[in-house]
């Protein structure tokens, strides 16, 4: 019963990571508008789209979770807010080897992710 209940678990965190829940931070970002934050995901999102659509090993979730771990802790400048979200994050780690058991995609999760964060970054100043 413990196992199933873990496994339940797992899977809520890992939709932290999801394109359910970026799109709707997207959405939330975008009533205000939060810019360059707004620009930020955008572009990011879009990046981790399009090497989504070539490079099936990249573990998503975790590339989407990174994403919005970071640009989220830069939004909200609140040093609480920052370990909260580091601490999703490692449970979004957690939670992807524990239903996987795979290491090198959730690597390649975090090679994408990074590759997305860099985009959004430093594209969203460039306009």
């Amino acid at each position: 019963m413990l196992g199933m209940k873990s496994k339940e678990i797992a899977r809520d965190v890992l939709a932290l990571g999801s394109w359910v829940f970026f799109i709707l931070v997207i959405a939330r970002a975008a009533i205000k508008p939060y810019r360059p934050f707004l620009d930020q995901l955008i572009i990011a999102g879009i990046v981790l789209l399009i090497i989504g659509i070539f490079w099936k090993k990249a573990n998503g979730y975790v590339a989407r979770g990174i994403v919005l771990v970071v640009f989220t802790s830069i939004f909200y400048q609140s040093l609480i807010y920052t370990y909260f979200v580091i601490l999703a994050g490692i449970a979004l780690l957690w939670s992807s080897w524990y239903l996987e058991k795979d290491w090198r995609r959730i690597g390649y999760g975090l090679i994408v992710g990074a590759i997305g964060i860099g985009a959004g970054y430093y594209l969203s100043g460039v306009y």
